[in-house]
Parts: structure tokens; C-alpha cells; sequence
């Protein structure tokens, strides 16, 4: 086996040395890693090679304009060192060149969302851009090249910005303010117009807000208290925020009023959606869910009796919620499980809106309902941080004494002083009669759990402020608590 080994080796030695030619050769001949179909789309005037490197035709064209569409496969080809993609009938392109492959932008490029002419530093159009006067009028769809690198930025910053894989963080790419109109630098002293720009690496670039026209036959009230306004057939309105909000008996996808908590109105009465994408605005905080799950406890137990969601037939796991649900949670915390002997990070979940369907509601009448953070993804909504660590999780597993209740017992006493409100009079209170039942239960209980206490104090809490909110106040609440992400 050695012996063959060394044969073969000194062969091919043998032919390299007697052959100058054979390298050069070899290194100019496509090494192609696979061969997927695709369609590229050119962010650069780009030549045309052969599998040797040099310039011939593509369809009969020499030259392929930016913005052009070719096909070819999507591996990479490496001739001469750099790196080519193959298109059909032989021949090849520069990778550099390629700004798009099955419409997916790649990183280093932006994506027009309309047809944009090519600035100077001045923000005034140029008549050549690379070369050619075509170059500066760019066709919606185009992938561009653009300058500078993308970089973490502060929230609710910058004008335009991206979203973090996290959905909640931010980057950006730097632009340039000209006038009163942003720009991005695309190189070759050529300027993009960044209202004109709908993705950048792939990614949706979001603004700030955006200038929307009122497209209604009528004058239309928006708004609460101090915030509550009118707006008019064709006037120009500034938006920030979108969400579905719960107009009874329908939900509707509405837009908020720049500068307001209270000011939605229905998106389509505006007369053009905004070309790029707006936060969304929810007052709870949403998680997605990614996996069927059950509910749990305050110990970490799955609770009895779960009501069962939609996926809930034969043959299927039964489980409240299923992936794809959006769930409304307030808080983040660890929960020990005694039987597991661990803690684990859990959501409580917020008590039932007018969002809120048959399933959630019949698994959170108690107000102490709990998924694990593991089985869901954050939406929207203010960004929690567990209120807890694992160590002290585990503490609050023992069991509650007296003194551990003190301030429950307070929460409990103040019962008719509630009740006797107008306030509660006034609105139907069912979150607070649930919370004050289980808190008394809780109360007398000889086994519940530090945490135990602890969650139903804080739940109790909030809903009795909850029930002592005036008319106004209610109204104002409940306008951006009935919010929840498209």
C-alpha cells in the first residue's frame, strides 16, 4: 500500500516538473461546490468570464447592466483566486457584483422599495453614476451596494434602523442628513435616498415614524383624555406605532398617532401604507410561541384541568397553547420545582383583555398562570427581566409563614373598602374577584409556598389599582391594554 502510495505521487511529481504548463491550468479552472438553480440580481455593471477567467458573452452581451436579472447556480466558483457565480451556458460573473440570489438581499446591500435617482454629497442628482447615465435612475427592486458597516444603536434613536435578532434591540446604518432628507452613501460618490430603501442585508429597515394621508369620508374622534382629537378627510398625519386593536365586536390593524399612547386609527383609512415598517405598540408584552405548551403553577407544576387550545383533536398532543400564538405575559421569574430539583424561568401571564380568547381566559381566571419563557419568543411590549434569581427562587419554595403574609393580609382587609368604591361600582371587576379569592385561599392556606404568597400579593395589588381607576382613567387604559401585535 505504501509502495503504491509512493508511486503515485512520484508520478504526478515527475509530470508537474516536466510540465510548466499544467499549473497554470489547473489553477484557472472553476472549482465548483455544488449546483442549485437561481436567479441574481447585479448590484454593479459587471463583465461576463469564461471558466479560464477572461471576458466573452452572456446571451450575447458583454456587459451586464446593475439592477440586471441572470441565472446561474449559487455556488460559489473560485477561478484565478477570486470568486465567480456560474451562470447558465457556461460562462461566469463575479460574486462581488451579485447583490441578490432568489431575491434575498446579501450583506452589504440595500434593497429599493421605489424607483430612486442617485444623489452627490449636496443631495442634487447626478447625471453619471459608474460610469453610466442609466446608473442614476435605479429601478424598484434593485439590490445597491452600500458604504460604511452596520452598528448597534441606542432604542428609538435614529430616524431608520433595523431590529436586532432579538426583536427588540436596534442597529443601524449611518446615514447622512441632507437638508431635511436622510440619505445613505452607496460609494462611487453616489447618494441613496432612504425613504427609498425597503430592506438592508435582508433585513426590513424600519422608520421612526411616517407621514400618512386620512382617506374617510368623515371627521373621526381619536384618543383619550387630554390626547382626544379629531381628524379630517385628506389631512397629513404623522404615525408611530402599529398594532391590531380591539374595536367591538371586531379587531382591526390601526395606526398611533405620533406622540400619543391613545391615538389609533384604522390603517385603512389611510390613503398609501408607509414604505417602511413601524414598530409595533402593545402595552402588554407578547411572546410568541414556538412550541406546544402546558401551563404551570407557582411550583412549577403543570396545572389541572388545562383548557385545551387548537390542537386539541385526535391523534395530536392537547395543550393550551400552540406554536404560533400570541400570548400577553407582565412578568419574568424563576420557578423552583421541588420535583424537578431546579429552577427554571418562567412568564406569568397578564390577566385577560379584550384580546384575549376563550382558551387564555380559561386558563388564567386565577391570575396565576405561568408558561415557560423556553417555549415562547419576544413580540412586543415592554422588555422584562426576571424580578428573581434562581437562588432566591429556590428559597421562596419553602413554606410561607405568618409573618411571610402580613402584607397579603393588609391587601385583604382593604376588601369592602374597595367594593364601597364608585369606581368599582361602576365597572365589572372579575380580575379582582378572582385575585381576592385566591388570595384569601392562599391566606389560609398552611402549605402554600413563600412564592406562592409572594405572586398573589403582587397580583392582588395590581388589580385592586386596577379596580379604583375613575372613568377617564379606565378609558385611557383600556384603549392601549386592548392592543396586541399583527
Amino acid at each position: 500500500m505504501n509502495l503504491n502510495k509512493k508511486i503515485i505521487f512520484g508520478s504526478i511529481a515527475s509530470v508537474l516538473a516536466l510540465s510548466p504548463i499544467v499549473p497554470s491550468v489547473l489553477d484557472s479552472s472553476p472549482t465548483i461546490h455544488a449546483a442549485e438553480t437561481a436567479n441574481f440580481k447585479l448590484n454593479h455593471n459587471s463583465y461576463v468570464y469564461n471558466a479560464q477567467g477572461k471576458r466573452t458573452y452572456y446571451q450575447g452581451k458583454k456587459t451586464l447592466k446593475m439592477g440586471a436579472t441572470v441565472n446561474g447556480t449559487n455556488k460559489i466558483s473560485t477561478i484565478k483566486g477570486s470568486n465567480y457565480y456560474p451562470l447558465t451556458g457556461g460562462t461566469y460573473i463575479k460574486a462581488a457584483n451579485v447583490g441578490a440570489i432568489n431575491n434575498q438581499i446579501q450583506p452589504g446591500n440595500l434593497e429599493l422599495n421605489y424607483n430612486s435617482y442617485v444623489y452627490d454629497k449636496d443631495g442634487k442628482r447626478l447625471t453619471k453614476f459608474r460610469g453610466s447615465k442609466s446608473n442614476t435612475h435605479l429601478l424598484k427592486g434593485t439590490p445597491v451596494k452600500y458604504s460604511g458597516t452596520v452598528e448597534k444603536t441606542d432604542r428609538d434613536s435614529k430616524q431608520y434602523f433595523l431590529l436586532d435578532d432579538d426583536n427588540y434591540n436596534q442597529s443601524w446604518l449611518p446615514y447622512e442628513k441632507i437638508g431635511t432628507k436622510y440619505y445613505y452613501n452607496i460609494g462611487g460618490g453616489g447618494y441613496i435616498n432612504a425613504a427609498n430603501i425597503e430592506k438592508i442585508d435582508n433585513k426590513p429597515l424600519y422608520t421612526a415614524e411616517a407621514t400618512v394621508t386620512i382617506d374617510a369620508p368623515n371627521e373621526l374622534p381619536v384618543g383619550y383624555g387630554k390626547e382626544k382629537t379629531v381628524i379630517k378627510p385628506g389631512q397629513k398625519v404623522k404615525v408611530d406605532r402599529v398594532a391590531v386593536k380591539q374595536y367591538d365586536p371586531a379587531k382591526v390593524s390601526c395606526f398611533r398617532l405620533s406622540g400619543t399612547k391613545t391615538g389609533f386609527f384604522a390603517k385603512k383609512i389611510a390613503k398609501k401604507q408607509p414604505r417602511q415598517k413601524l414598530l409595533t405598540f402593545t402595552q402588554n408584552t407578547y411572546v410568541l410561541i414556538n412550541r406546544a405548551t402546558n401551563t404551570y403553577d407557582i411550583n412549577g407544576d403543570i396545572k389541572p384541568n388545562q383548557f385545551l387550545g387548537g390542537n386539541a383533536t385526535s391523534g395530536e398532543a392537547k395543550t393550551p397553547f400552540i406554536k404560533g400564538d400570541k400570548i400577553p405575559v407582565d412578568e419574568s421569574l424563576y420557578i423552583w420545582s421541588n420535583k424537578d430539583n431546579k429552577a427554571e424561568l418562567y412568564y406569568h401571564l397578564a390577566r385577560s383583555n379584550g384580546l384575549s380568547n376563550r382558551v387564555f381566559d380559561e386558563n388564567n381566571k386565577d391570575n396565576m398562570t405561568f408558561i415557560k419563557a423556553a417555549a415562547g419568543q419576544y413580540l412586543s411590549g415592554p422588555q422584562l427581566t426576571p424580578i428573581n434569581t434562581a437562588e432566591e427562587a429556590k428559597a421562596d419554595a419553602k413554606i410561607a409563614a405568618k409573618t411571610d403574609k402580613t402584607e397579603l393580609q393588609k391587601l385583604i382587609d382593604q376588601e369592602k373598602t374597595v367594593k364601597a368604591n364608585a369606581n368599582y361600582k361602576q365597572f365589572k371587576q372579575p380580575n379582582y374577584d378572582a385575585a381576592l379569592a385566591y388570595a384569601k385561599k392562599v391566606n389560609d392556606s398552611n402549605t402554600a409556598s413563600i412564592a406562592e404568597v409572594k405572586q398573589i400579593t403582587q397580583v392582588l395589588k395590581q388589580q385592586q389599582e386596577l379596580a379604583l381607576l375613575s372613568a377617564d382613567e379606565h378609558n385611557i387604559y383600556d384603549a392601549t391594554e386592548s392592543t396586541m401585535p399583527e
